[in-house]
């Protein structure tokens, strides 16, 4: 799991951000909140999180320069900032100071989870959280190898924590330790990987249509599927099967 610390003077859009179940599916747990940006240097250079979600926009200091404080201070986690349209020089100097990403209110859920998933992959790569994964094998828990078995035979489906929960009689934060503790990953990026593997052997083995062969992986939205396959293989679903 990784840590997120919330930054944002608009105490009913922090909370309304701050609540979304996407977060806890991608593998994030809330370590702490600010509706006061310089009171916010201190928590995070205390609670030292993975992740910093920031308002652009704020009195006393703004995003960026928290995030410069921040990293002057040595700070070494990642920044999202997240604010209105029409901020496009602040967000380019944002991105000067190597920030991970820059969201547009109101966030999209699909656009929040893409951006999540990309994050649990930069920051996997940082020393001490290099994970190796290995979604084919049974693991020593016997309550996670009936979840992954369910999930690979049904593909096609729409999964959530919350569904998994409710159907395993079990809770949502159990399921996501039994992810990280037991196959050094999380909900989210496992049942991506698992519908990558498909589709990838889908593409090699039959005559499916690409877009057949999105929806059986559980991928409706034809064009988040081909999106997700390059960023997963380097090249598209059609160039894959050209290969063959």
């Amino acid at each position: 799991m990784y840590r997120a610390f919330f930054v944002d003077d608009e105490p009913l859009v922090l909370e309304s951000f701050m609540s979304s179940p996407i977060f806890l599916e991608c593998g994030y747990i809330n370590e702490g909140y600010s509706v006061n940006s310089v009171e916010a240097v201190e928590k995070i250079i205390r609670i030292n999180p993975d992740i910093v979600f920031t308002d652009l926009k704020m009195p006393g200091l703004n995003g960026v320069e928290m995030m410069n404080e921040l990293k002057r201070k040595g700070y070494c986690g990642e920044f999202v900032i997240i604010s209105a349209y029409g901020e496009f020089e602040e967000s380019r100097r944002f991105f000067k100071m190597s920030g991970f990403d820059y969201l547009i209110k109101p966030v999209a859920e699909q656009e929040l989870q893409n951006m999540l998933l990309k994050l649990s992959e930069k920051l996997s790569e940082k020393p001490g959280n290099k994970k190796e994964n290995n979604s084919s094998e049974k693991t020593q828990s016997h309550e996670l190898n009936e979840i992954t078995i369910y999930l690979t035979g049904n593909l096609s489906e729409k999964h959530t924590l919350e569904a998994l929960a409710e159907k395993f009689g079990l809770k949502p934060n159990y399921i996501c330790r039994l992810f990280s503790r037991h196959l050094d990953t999380t909900f989210s990026v496992y049942i991506k990987n698992i519908r990558m593997e498909e589709a990838s052997v889908l593409l090699k083995t039959t005559r499916k249509t690409v877009k057949e062969i999105s929806m059986l992986c559980g991928y409706p939205d034809y064009f988040y599927f081909c999106r997700v396959f390059r960023d997963t293989y380097k090249c598209t679903p059609t160039e894959l099967r050209e290969t063959m």
